[in-house]
């Protein structure tokens, strides 16, 4: 009778047992969460971006600044921002919305693979990421308390151990 091996070579560890299993849902699901809620807000800007947000923008300066002579230095200035407001988004911010999108896809794509127990590194990223106040916005209240309590839970040795 030939033997075969319960656990071939190439394989993945026997795979997590039903305790590690409830330490990383919670987290995971929170995870994910915070990823669906930052690339709302950021699909949410980025169409504002695009398609304006409704009001229409100043298009010339209040009489007031033309009447006072201390404000003449700035009247270029001022006249050349609202020049370049009038032309439409900018490229920059687009970008910067659109860089917003792609991590908040990256956070709720980490707590998936975190609930499988695959792609450790995605899982760490994603922990990381959610933690970051300038990507995750209005959601870094929940992203920081949930990021941490990722990173702790990804950090124990037996969970380690159960990715792929």
């Amino acid at each position: 009778m030939d033997y075969i091996p319960d656990n071939p070579p190439g394989a993945g560890g026997p795979g997590p047992d039903k305790a590690l299993r409830d330490a990383v849902t919670i987290p995971a699901y929170l995870l994910m969460a915070t990823g669906a809620l930052v690339t709302l807000f950021w699909l949410l800007n980025l169409l504002s971006a695009v398609v304006g947000s409704g009001s229409s923008p100043m298009t010339e300066l209040p009489p007031e600044f033309y009447d006072n002579p201390n404000l003449e230095p700035y009247r270029a200035l001022f006249e050349k921002i609202l020049a370049s407001q009038s032309e439409g988004p900018g490229v920059v911010g687009i970008l910067y919305n659109l860089l917003g999108l792609g991590l908040g896809g990256l956070i709720a794509f980490g707590g998936l693979q975190m609930t499988k127990f695959r792609m450790y590194g995605v899982a760490l990223a994603a922990s990381i990421v959610s933690m970051i106040p300038c990507f995750s916005c209005c959601c870094c209240v929940m992203g920081l308390p949930v990021g941490i309590w990722s990173l702790v839970v990804l950090s124990r040795q037996e969970v380690k151990a159960a990715f792929r």
